[in-house]
């Protein structure tokens, strides 16, 4: 599998270089390893292949474009197919073209966007039993009563984890079965004891993706403690309060890692689903510290080590979509003073309904203002710039017909009637789009 994909990788290369001499083209910075990895790239040289080199994040004149065809119009539109963002206009954002400053008419390419991909086959069966897996891990680990609630979740969510990844190496190779069996060193397909073919195991699907920069590190190290939690499980009893902790933390990251891959790799919208683990905190606090300083089991003790070890080396960093554990806090408070609460239940029939804080959905869901937004994307890529081509991203993710509210909201001075001044915030979230159209600044 890693071969096949390497082998990909290095064809679409070559195609570039290749493309390059025969169109006699000027080499491009902007197209590195992480655009490479992208399906949509030709690996042959071809037309198709000359105007992305000229025009990927660069502005490419009618004149230059002209060295490749008088007719660039159907090349725009099989690049757009594959997913690829042209900038416009404004004014007909249909033509995809505009004038630079010195009034000259371009193309450039801003960005990259995966097309709906159409699951079938084998690829739509592991997809599904992947969710189901999933799904059966929550609904397990939050039963009221379960003796064996941390070490079942493990497996399960293991299991959702190792078909996922089976179905994207499955689905990079089109489907074909051999990308996602097992050989031996003469190169005959592995079977087991009823002569049934053996599949790869999880770490050589997550070695393989992590190769091709499929697979985020810290999803990555997720993973291998979430395993780690699984074989402990089936060959020792994971009996300790302060591990279960450390299960939730990293079964939280997981399932949050979970969905981000999902959607990006397969457009799987899995809202409908509520993926969230009770937290332990409803447990009396006091009862979990007192518990803790007991000595723990050996084995326990050295995984706990191990946990924070890794944990350590990698630092949460801000806007990062991918987790190695995730902390849930609950608080207790103990008054019934309404004034210390945000949110109220009643069932009181002539109570008012449940009330959430404006100002808190503004701290907490849309935190940055304009400038703020504007100095964190200056921060994080190194090729930003506050220009009409961001202009243009940003009206777009604001436009609430497609997105809705997901990216921005507009504060009004009259909250209930929408009117007077008004002040747009914008959601964490957006800056995973601008992701996809700027490049980061390396650590």
């Amino acid at each position: 599998m890693v071969e096949d994909s390497n082998s990909r990788f290095e064809k679409k290369r070559r195609a570039i270089e290749l493309c390059r001499k025969e169109f006699e083209l000027p080499e491009n910075p902007a197209i590195n390893d992480e655009l490479l990895i992208y399906e949509g790239i030709p690996d042959s040289s071809s037309k198709k292949l000359a105007f992305l080199i000229l025009a990927y994040k660069r502005e490419a004149t009618t004149s230059e474009l002209k060295k490749i065809s008088d007719q660039p119009a159907g090349l725009v539109k099989a690049l757009r197919n594959d997913g690829f963002l042209f900038q416009h206009n404004g004014k007909q954002p249909r033509a995809y073209f505009y004038r630079n400053s010195v009034g000259e008419t371009c193309r450039k390419i801003v960005g990259f966007k995966s097309p709906k991909i159409e699951l079938r086959g084998r690829v739509k069966s592991l997809l599904e039993k992947s969710v189901a897996a999933c799904i059966s891990a929550i609904e397990i680990y939050n039963k009221p009563d379960f003796k064996y609630r941390e070490e079942t979740f493990s497996i399960l969510l293991i299991n959702a984890w190792e078909l996922l990844l089976k179905a994207k190496v499955l689905s990079d190779s089109s489907n074909q079965l051999r990308s996602i069996q097992a050989f031996d060193r003469e190169g005959q397909v592995k079977t087991n004891r009823s002569g049934n073919p053996l599949t790869i195991d999880i770490y050589a699907a997550i070695n393989g993706l992590s190769d091709q920069k499929q697979l985020d590190i810290r999803c990555q190290k997720n993973l291998e403690l979430l395993i780690e939690i699984r074989d402990n499980a089936i060959h020792f009893i994971n009996k300790d309060v302060d591990l279960s902790k450390k299960v939730q933390e990293i079964g939280t990251a997981s399932l949050k890692n979970y969905i981000t891959v999902i959607g990006e790799w397969f457009g799987r919208d899995l809202s409908q689903y509520n993926f969230y683990l009770m937290p332990m905190s409803f447990f009396h606090p006091t009862e979990i510290d007192s518990f803790s300083v007991k000595s723990h089991e050996k084995e326990s003790e050295r995984m706990l080590a191990y946990f924070r070890h890794v944990e350590s080396s990698f630092p949460p960093e801000e806007d990062q979509p991918y987790f190695i554990a995730l902390q849930i806090q609950t608080k207790f408070v103990k008054t019934f003073d309404a004034s210390t609460l945000e949110v109220k239940y009643t069932d009181r029939d002539n109570a008012p309904g449940i009330m959430v804080s404006e100002e808190n959905i503004f701290k907490t869901k849309y935190p940055l203002t304009y400038t703020e937004l504007v100095k964190k994307l200056q921060n994080r890529y190194s090729d930003f710039k506050p220009n009409g081509e961001f202009y243009a991203l940003k009206k777009e993710l604001e436009y609430p017909e497609q997105y809705g509210e997901k990216f921005c909201r507009v504060n009004y001075l009259n909250v209930l009637r929408k009117t007077g001044s008004q002040q747009k915030f914008y959601s964490s979230e957006i800056i995973k789009e601008f992701d996809k159209h700027y490049t980061r600044k390396k650590s």
